[in-house]
């Protein structure tokens, strides 16, 4: 075992349990079941073994805290609530359709201090200084609109914040900032035509949101991907998705997981993907826990 990846390993095992009772549970032919089926082979997705790796390095939850999900990857919450029954967990995403089968499961798996909520976190119902930690993976990024919606988001993240709480999150971070744009209808904007999906940053531009918004880095980790033949976020985002031809393992590596029941997307992110303190390789996210700046004062 990487031991780079121990805290995510404990994660991806945990998920697997979870999977395994709630097919156990009976649940057949349905979203639910065929969700729980792929998590007992894919826990976690390739660049989600660094980012859950670094989030969970940061991570200290006690007995009666609120937690806030800003719609993470949703095994995690799961997971994180099963860990840790006396933590209160709202969840909350833009998209009823996506939180509809994890609420599901949820209650199947009697997760009584997990909450969902359809919500749009540049505008949340909860009073200010509710939460004692708010959690957001590889979400942010993709807040409308492109010029400001971070900016949003930030701020109510803030404003719902204890004083003393934290703001975990990860975002892509590259050598360079850019905004990506996608064809057809991309999450709540359903309009067709060229659509934005989300925005990378670079180190300067990401260190610029946080303080304009009022946080300050408390603990923050380069996510980084070392060079190889296949090394999936160089393929899908990078210089390689500009070619023409991919490695056949990248582009069918779900289709390899379903026939061979091997977590390709585990083997392939131990071998190339790096959490640092200090830059080693090419930078692909961040990794950062925020404190609300009133505190430095």
């Amino acid at each position: 075992m990487n031991p780079a990846f121990e805290h995510a390993a404990a994660c991806a095992s945990e998920i697997r349990l979870l999977g395994r009772r709630f097919t156990a549970s009976g649940a057949r032919d349905s979203t639910e079941a065929r969700l729980a089926s792929r998590a007992a082979v894919r826990p976690i997705d390739y660049m989600r073994w660094a980012e859950f790796e670094a989030i969970l390095r940061m991570l200290d939850l006690r007995p009666g805290q609120r937690v806030l999900d800003v719609s993470s990857p949703q095994w995690f919450t799961l997971q994180l609530a099963a860990r840790h029954p006396d933590v209160r967990f709202s969840y909350v995403n833009i998209l009823e359709s996506e939180m509809a089968p994890f609420r599901a499961i949820a209650g199947t798996l009697g997760l009584r201090n997990l909450e969902y909520r359809l919500a749009d976190v540049r505008q949340l119902d909860w009073p200010s200084d509710t939460f004692d930690a708010v959690i957001s993976i590889s979400v942010l990024e993709h807040v409308y609109p492109e010029v400001g919606g971070d900016d949003a988001a930030f701020a109510e993240i803030r404003r719902v914040l204890k004083p003393d709480g934290s703001l975990l999150l990860t975002v892509p971070c590259k050598d360079r900032p850019n905004v990506v744009y996608m064809d057809g209808p991309v999450y709540e904007r359903g309009d067709s035509g060229k659509n934005f999906f989300a925005r990378e940053y670079d180190m300067a531009s990401f260190h610029d949101l946080v303080s304009r918004t009022g946080f300050v880095v408390d603990r923050e980790w380069r996510i980084e991907e070392q060079p190889g033949l296949f090394a999936v976020d160089f393929w899908e985002w990078a210089e390689g998705s500009r070619q023409r031809v991919w490695p056949w393992v990248i582009r069918n590596r779900g289709k390899v997981e379903r026939l061979s029941r091997l977590p390709v997307e585990q083997m392939l992110a131990k071998r190339y993907l790096r959490i640092n303190s200090q830059p080693d390789a090419r930078l692909v996210n961040v990794a950062a826990s925020l404190k609300p700046a009133a505190l430095q004062a």
